[in-house]
Formats: C-alpha cells, sequence, structure tokens
C-alpha cells in the first residue's frame, strides 16, 4: 500500500514519460475505444500537454497518476481559451484518498495561472460517473454538456481501427 503522507503533486517532466507512457496504456484499458494503443502517438500527446504546461504527476517516489490535458481558443472567440482533459488516472493502490482531489486541484491551478477560462473535466460511464459526478459537483463544477457517441465501422479500410462498439457502458 502507498504511504498516502508521501506524496508531492508536481508538474511533469520529460523524465516522467516513460512511466506517463505506461501509466496510459493501462488507462486506455479502460476507455471505450477498441484500437489498439500507440505508444509513439501517446508521447506526442504527452508532448503536447507537456509543452502546454498540463501535465501533472502525482509522485510518490516516482509517478503513481497524471493528469494530461490540451488547450485552446473556444471555437467561436479568439477572447478565451479553453482546456480539457484528456486523461486522468491513479493507479488502483492510490485510489480512495485525496490523490485525486490534490491533482485535480493542481491542475485547476495551472488553468488558473494560464488564464484559461473554461476547464472541463470528464466522467467515462466505464469508471464510476455517479461517484466522480459527485466529486466533481463538490469541487464546484457544473454539468455542461453530455457526450453521445457513435462509432462507424469501416472494416478494413478503417484507419480508426476495427469500430467494433463501445465496451463497458
Amino acid at each position: 500500500m502507498v504511504d498516502r503522507k508521501e506524496k508531492m503533486i508536481r508538474l511533469a517532466i520529460k523524465e516522467d514519460f516513460e512511466t506517463i507512457l505506461d501509466m496510459s496504456a493501462e488507462f486506455w484499458l479502460h476507455t471505450q475505444f477498441d484500437e489498439p494503443f500507440e505508444r509513439e502517438h501517446t508521447l506526442a500527446m504527452v508532448e503536447l500537454a507537456h509543452s502546454q504546461g498540463l501535465l501533472a504527476v502525482v509522485d510518490v517516489d516516482g509517478p503513481v497518476g497524471f493528469c494530461a490535458a490540451v488547450k485552446a481558443y473556444t471555437m467561436g472567440s479568439s477572447q478565451a481559451w479553453a482546456a480539457t482533459e484528456l486523461a486522468w488516472w491513479l493507479n488502483p493502490e492510490c485510489r480512495g484518498g485525496k490523490h485525486g482531489v490534490a491533482l485535480l486541484q493542481f491542475m485547476e491551478k495551472l488553468v488558473q495561472e494560464q488564464k484559461i477560462k473554461y476547464w472541463t473535466m470528464v466522467a467515462m460511464e466505464s469508471s464510476m460517473p455517479e461517484v466522480i459526478g459527485k466529486m466533481y459537483e463538490k469541487m464546484g463544477y457544473v454539468r455542461s454538456e453530455t457526450s453521445y457517441t457513435k462509432v462507424f465501422d469501416y472494416g478494413s479500410d478503417n484507419i480508426g481501427g476495427s469500430g467494433s462498439g463501445i465496451s463497458g457502458i
């Protein structure tokens, strides 16, 4: 069991990337996507989040969790930045304490320091959405959208994968 008192939330550094990629591979198994995990593509996304100052880790003698996000101007205006979480992961042995909340609070500080106006967190249907939703609401988040996913199957020509459907929902 991880000693919950010896945690530190910090910006990720390049030396953390391999561990973040390992955690990302585990995270991928819990998503609805049926495409194979692509380590090189994930590295590019980790590098993007890092370059935008939106990649943080929970460090307990090394990274045991991370949050990655990206930012862009809103679709209709260049006067406000919006950022969206891409992945928020804690190794299973680190869940149930304050690590997740501390990581989210750290990300909120990063967002505020960058003057990002709109910050969006996701609750996957395959990952305790009721529990996560209650935690978000307790922290001041307001449910603003609900996403629905339709998967199209393009057979062997599908560059996005087999499209066999959403699992775990």
